[in-house]
């Protein structure tokens, strides 16, 4: 039906003044009637909402907004000609359907979302649909749109879906969160929230390293309610805060216990919304909940969600910079879940980034999952940033994570989150499990190290290498132990006979070995210079190994050490280069002179074997020597053509002419004796240095006559 064609003025009431299309009167007048539109088993609605509608209207006013919502009407009643359209406010539309099946509903939903930007004027706008196909039992036609409407509101903030279809799920849940509104008071003062903990494992040790407080409701009608569904509606509420200093107080309760009772400690990291900042203050809110039981700061790490910072909020930032002044760390989580993660590190200083579970679960299905993890973290560590990666389930993942250089692990691998009252505290928070806090910055320190590194030479096979050999070496009081390699440094020892780092640590044991009181002298070098670093040749097991060292952390007797290890005088690169040599050799032994000219203008003989004079030796400008060479030992009529083709200033030009990468030329030799024998004579320019060069080899060409030549 055309947008344009009314056939009275009772329909005419029902038209969208703005687009010419019905409104939600008209709308709902066709599915409460009898005509082709009426509501049927076979009805289906597609609720269509523009995101970013408000921006666009700020950017280029109600004028503006007004041509994209009619540019978009006619989309859409262009796309869906058979259907009914309608504009029932604002940036929303409705399509109502008597019959259309779902692969057509998809492709039309693409192309209207292609045809779209047409009119976005560069602001991305997201078109969200939410769909419902009848069933058959409802009673109010009405019910159908709220349904659709639900099901296109249920993806409003999924930043990677756009398409919905109502289900019976959708409705429990859409359910559930009306439970939640009502009952979310009495959950507060009768204390159905209560806290889980989530461990957080430093994955060059295995230990534990801290936790995360996670939010549950254990209602006793519904059993446990999902903080997926409870913090949405408390954040539409604007009571959110109240929820997370309730759940801050309980963890300063208890981390309180913990240090009274002389359990392990950990930090604990706590999660805070968006609106905690603008509803309260929230640092000061922090800080009244560990005054109360005498928490240190950095026991409180604060989590900031990356979809929370997604608007580039100058307030937030300005919150984030005020927590971090105070001594707390701030965290990033869920980062690359979507909207500019990228922007926000430009914008804002974490201290860590929570890698968000989606990259850890395509681990095994997608290889381009490992490359984007060992560039997040190799990009976090450029900015000293510190990496957690989340949702580690399989013992693959920890070591693939681990060699890369990501320091912290969290994920159903190490258990699921638990209540205190399930956590057996005296073997889950005791030292055999659990990280001495003490050595938080210590081991901090050896995280803030890149392990990874550019491997140009490669090729891309969707895995991560480093050709640098590094590792990570501790001594503890004075003995050097190795515990962090990666697999350059494994070959590299591979390379002095030494199998692998459990047996040169059992060599390290051997204070006697020359090598390791070298390696401790560098050591030491390094700890006290002003740089914090040192480099020293030292012999092992026959080889000169070049060995740098940069100084890391120091605590106690133990202190941390990057290395960088090259085997100088390895058999694999020798035997090379002496190859590359000899094959050299017999290349030139090919030709009776190889000079090297410049394009400053200069010459150099480098190989002659003939009765020809260098020529360099007595004129080293290039086009006296080429003039005094050709008079020597040219014919008297190949000289002229001989210099024009040693003319350097026109070679480029010349081997671009003839599509070659060399220029090759005879000419009749005038030394006595060899009769005018024929020569050939080669020009090959190579760049180097900046520069142009010009390799000129020369060799006799018995094969060419003076028929083929001048032919």
């Amino acid at each position: 039906m055309s947008m344009f064609e009314h056939d009275d003025a009772e329909e005419f009431g029902h038209i969208d003044e703005l687009t010419g299309l019905h409104n939600l009167t008209g709308i709902l007048d066709h599915l409460q009637g009898h005509g082709e539109y009426a509501a049927s088993e076979k009805t289906v609605i597609i609720y269509l909402n523009v995101m970013n509608f408000k921006s666009f209207n700020q950017r280029y006013g109600f004028s503006g907004g007004n041509e994209f919502l009619k540019g978009l009407a006619n989309e859409i009643q262009s796309i869906f000609s058979d259907e009914l359209v309608a504009r029932t406010g604002g940036d929303q539309f409705i399509v109502l359907s008597n019959s259309i099946e779902e692969d057509v509903i998809s492709k039309r939903l693409d192309i209207l979302r292609r045809s779209g930007h047409k009119y976005e004027k560069g602001l991305r706008m997201r078109i969200k649909a939410g769909i419902y196909m009848a069933s058959g039992d409802e009673t109010d036609p009405v019910v159908m749109i709220d349904r659709a409407k639900m099901a296109c509101d249920d993806i409003i903030r999924v930043y990677d879906k756009d398409t919905n279809y109502y289900s019976e799920e959708l409705s429990k849940r859409n359910e559930l969160r009306q439970y939640v509104i009502d009952n979310f008071e009495s959950a507060f003062k009768k204390r159905y929230f209560t806290v889980y903990y989530q461990k957080e494992v430093r994955a060059l040790t295995g230990k534990v390293c801290g936790y995360e407080a996670l939010a549950r409701w254990m209602d006793p009608t519904r059993g446990m309610i999902s903080p997926a569904i409870f913090v949405e509606v408390l954040e539409s509420v604007h009571l959110v805060h109240k929820l997370d200093i309730y759940i801050i107080d309980m963890v300063c309760a208890d981390i309180r216990d913990d240090i009274n009772s002389g359990y392990a400690i950990e930090p604990v990291s706590v999660n805070l919304s968006r609106l905690d900042f603008e509803l309260c203050d929230i640092m000061s809110e922090i800080d009244k909940c560990r005054e109360k039981y005498d928490i240190p700061k950095n026991l409180l790490n604060i989590e900031v969600t990356e979809s929370a910072i997604a608007s580039g909020s100058t307030f937030l930032g300005e919150q984030i910079k005020k927590f971090r002044n105070a001594g707390y760390q701030v965290w990033m989580d869920d980062f690359g879940a979507g909207y500019s993660s990228f922007g926000n590190l430009k914008s804002y200083d974490f201290d860590m980034l929570k890698i968000d579970m989606s990259f850890i679960r395509e681990f095994e299905t997608n290889k381009k999952s490992r490359v984007i993890l060992a560039t997040i973290v190799n990009m976090a560590k450029e900015l000293g940033i510190h990496t957690l990666a989340e949702g580690v389930e399989t013992q693959e993942q920890y070591d693939f994570l681990r060699r890369i250089g990501c320091e912290k692990l969290q994920g159903y691998l190490f258990g699921k989150p638990k209540p205190m009252s399930e956590i057996d505290r005296s073997i889950e928070l005791s030292d055999d499990v659990c990280e001495d806090f003490e050595y938080h910055e210590y081991y901090d320190g050896i995280g803030g190290i890149n392990l990874l590194g550019s491997t140009p030479l490669r090729p891309k096979t969707m895995q991560v290498f480093n050709n640098l050999p590094i590792g990570i070496l501790e001594f503890v009081d004075e003995t050097p132990v190795i515990i962090y390699a990666n697999d350059a440094y494994r070959n590299f020892l591979s390379s002095l006979g030494v199998s692998s780092v459990e047996d040169a640590n059992k060599r390290n044991q051997t204070k006697e070995i020359p090598e390791v009181k070298w390696l401790l002298e560098i050591a030491k070098k390094a700890e006290s210079s002003s740089d914090k670093r040192s480099e020293m040749d030292i012999v092992i097991n026959g080889s000169v190994v070049n060995t740098k060292l940069r100084f890391i952390s120091r605590k106690g007797n133990k202190a941390a050490f990057a290395i960088v290890s090259r085997n100088v005088t390895m058999h694999g690169e020798a035997k090379k280069s002496d190859n590359i040599q000899v094959a050299m050799a017999h290349v030139f032994n090919q030709y009776f002179r190889v000079d090297l000219y410049d394009e400053d203008g200069t010459v150099e003989n480098i190989f002659l074997n003939s009765d020809q004079l260098p020529v360099a030796d007595i004129e080293s400008d290039a086009a006296k020597a080429v003039q005094i060479y050709s008079n020597m030992y040219l014919y008297e009529q190949d000289r002229e053509r001989f210099r024009k083709f040693y003319d350097f200033t026109t070679v480029l030009k010349r081997v671009k002419e003839v599509d070659r990468d060399y220029l090759v030329d005879y000419y009749h030799s005038a030394i006595p004796g060899d009769n005018g024998r024929m020569q050939m004579y080669m020009i090959l320019p190579f760049h180097y240095n900046d520069r142009w060069k010009y390799i000129s080899c020369c060799r006799y060409a018995d094969e060419i006559s003076d028929e083929q030549l001048y032919t």
